[in-house]
């Protein structure tokens, strides 16, 4: 009898693969004109004191359906609300930011927050993200990142 640790088990269903494009996902794209355009809008809210609401802006239009410069930008765009935030507030009042997220927002500020910890900016920011990412899982619990590790759609 074969050991059946060995056997491989992609190969008896070769029917059941998902190739790349099955993992896209069903939805508009984003071009990169669009995501430049809502980062002056994201800027303009910023200067102006806005912070939640750009945090909702940014937060609510994810290009998941885009090249790779424009989730970049994106990614950036969403780094410098965080930063703005967390400089114009203290640590404990990002907690009251986070609460007033909807769950789909609190969602894909986790995408963000993971994104932005593999970028080299956001190495040199890691406990600035460590914070929003404490302060997140201690409101809405571990559902964002089992949510995160499971969603094809990526930031």
């Amino acid at each position: 009898m074969e050991d059946w640790r060995r056997i491989d088990i992609d190969a008896l269903e070769p029917e059941n693969h998902l190739s790349k494009e099955d993992l896209i996902p069903d939805l508009p794209a984003t071009s990169y004109d669009q995501i430049a355009a809502l980062s002056k809008q994201v800027r303009s809210s910023l200067s102006l004191g806005q912070f939640l609401q750009a945090l909702v802006l940014v937060l609510d239009n994810p290009p998941y359906v885009a090249d790779e410069q424009t989730k970049t930008l994106h990614a950036e765009t969403v780094f410098e609300v965080l930063i703005s935030i967390r400089n114009n507030h203290n640590a404990n009042d990002l907690s009251n930011f986070i609460k007033q997220l909807d769950s789909d927002q609190q969602d894909t500020l986790v995408k963000y927050l993971y994104k932005n910890m593999s970028t080299p900016f956001g190495a040199k920011q890691g406990g600035l993200l460590l914070g929003w990412f404490e302060k997140t899982v201690e409101i809405t619990g571990l559902g964002p990142i089992a949510r995160f590790m499971t969603d094809r759609r990526t930031v």
